[in-house]
């Protein structure tokens, strides 16, 4: 019984050690900046970047997308703005509301390998808690085409709508590429667009803090 005892007291030890050490890392890694070369341009565009206290999502301007793609997405009419959200596809379906969340849905986002989707979102006018992202015309392709892999396709190379998935009429779920977890959650998609658009963020951010820490960094410095 002392060895089992035993046994069970260093597994116990051996997970709050793993979670602490990547609570640091997270940290550390949140805080420590990119540096890419600096991009210059006549005139810059602005993207933008929301969270909603834990989840960050991606806002362009409808008419900086491609037409093809804008049609794809099926927006609302009158929308100047859309929304950008990649994560996990349980917890999207079936989580509306913080009320609605279960331990075994967040479990099964945490530590297990699951399905991802992206969340699209309509607005009609910009927020003003929005944190602007300026960007020059080959920074803003790179991040639409970014956005654009990251759903999954058709044999037609169309985006799969999920059927009948949604929180109010002017938000609607798609099928998307690469599967969630602890290392790869929502913030980090968001942090690596920021990357693939040589905008200096976290070299790692699973928490939307540390992305955030860093535009509000830029924002201070102009």
């Amino acid at each position: 019984m002392k060895h089992v005892f035993r046994i069970l007291v260093l597994l116990a030890g051996l997970i709050i050690s793993t979670i602490v050490a990547g609570l640091l890392a997270a940290f550390v890694l949140s805080v420590l900046s990119t540096h890419p070369a600096p991009s210059v341009c006549p005139e810059k565009k602005s993207a933008y970047i929301t969270t909603n206290g834990v989840h960050l999502s991606i806002i362009v301007p409808v008419n900086r997308l491609d037409t093809a793609f804008a049609e794809e997405l099926h927006l609302t009419p009158g929308t100047r703005f859309v929304s950008f959200g990649w994560g996990d596809r349980g917890f999207y379906l079936t989580t509306p509301t913080w009320g609605d969340l279960t331990f075994k849905t967040a479990f099964r986002a945490l530590f297990l390998k699951t399905p991802s989707a992206m969340h699209i979102d309509d607005y009609r006018y910009r927020d003003e808690d929005w944190h602007e992202v300026p960007l020059c015309p080959e920074q803003m392709e790179r991040l639409l085409t970014y956005i654009r892999a990251s759903f999954s396709t058709d044999s037609n190379d169309q985006i799969i709508k999920i059927p009948h998935a949604g929180y109010t009429s002017s938000d609607r779920f798609f099928e998307a590429e690469g599967h969630f977890t602890c290392f790869r959650t929502c913030n980090v998609w968001v942090n690596d667009a920021l990357k693939v658009a040589q905008v200096p963020t976290s070299i790692w951010s699973p928490f939307d803090k540390g992305v955030l820490f860093q535009l509000e960094k830029r924002e201070k410095r102009k």
